[in-house]
């Protein structure tokens, strides 16, 4: 009897000590229930943008045309940050700061020469890329660049949250082209525990009905920002409050 629990002492030492080197989570029994032990890996908690409740945010805005929100007669007026700025005031007493360093036509690789020039006091960085690259970059070679672009983000402004945006789908028939590289977004997203804001999936699929919130078949219209400002504002306070 006594070889026997010696046996089973040197199976159960060598067993977890196999657990241990291989990284897999050894259980133990607390309560009759299963007990984790090893540590679990969680996102990273979005504190910038939490300042909100008691501070301005330092905001950068990386991106193309929907980023500047063309489209709209006065973007600083009726743009999606001019409005999620007025809501997010209205909400907390605290102003939204933006440094908008996005142009029209742009692809991924000018947001790529933008990040270097963020602030490390910078709060949140918006990320609003991805239509113009579809016709330039293959989903995979987008997704490289993408992560790229977090890792430079977070090479900046360490404390940074980042947000990373799917623009809005288009009146056109190479839309699939664009699925390739939301799903790039939403995994590069999860991966590197950024936060989505998804406004690709906010906007209607039927062609007619989607037309009616684009200016032009591709830039939203005031009504279309409208909605794009009001997802956003909910996102935000959802975060908010999580944090």
């Amino acid at each position: 009897m006594k070889h026997k629990k010696i046996i089973i002492y040197l199976l159960s030492a060598t067993l977890a000590f196999t657990l241990a080197s291989l990284g897999i989570p050894e259980t133990v029994t607390a309560a009759e229930q299963p007990v984790i032990t090893a540590a679990v890996a969680k996102a990273n908690p979005l504190t910038g943008i939490k300042k909100l409740e008691k501070a301005k945010v330092n905001a950068v805005i990386l991106g193309d045309s929907i980023a500047v929100s063309q489209g709209v007669s006065n973007p600083l007026k009726n743009g999606w940050t001019k409005e999620l700025k007025t809501s997010l005031f209205k909400k907390y007493s605290n102003n939204i700061v933006w440094d908008n360093k996005a142009s029209s036509g742009t692809t991924i690789d000018y947001c790529l020469q933008r990040a270097t020039e963020i602030k490390s006091t910078t709060d949140a960085v918006f990320i609003c890329v991805g239509r113009n690259d579809r016709n330039i970059y293959t989903p995979k070679q987008f997704s490289k660049k993408y992560a790229q672009l977090i890792r430079v983000i977070k090479r900046k402004a360490p404390d940074a949250d980042i947000f990373c945006i799917v623009e809005p789908p288009m009146v056109s028939e190479d839309e699939s082209l664009f699925l390739g590289i939301r799903t790039a977004i939403m995994e590069v997203s999860d991966k590197t525990e950024s936060h989505l804001l998804d406004l690709w999936s906010i906007f209607p699929r039927e062609q007619i009905t989607l037309d009616g919130l684009l200016s032009d078949g591709l830039h939203p219209n005031t009504r279309g920002y409208k909605l794009i400002s009001n997802y956003m504002y909910k996102r935000l306070v959802w975060v908010i409050n999580a944090a």
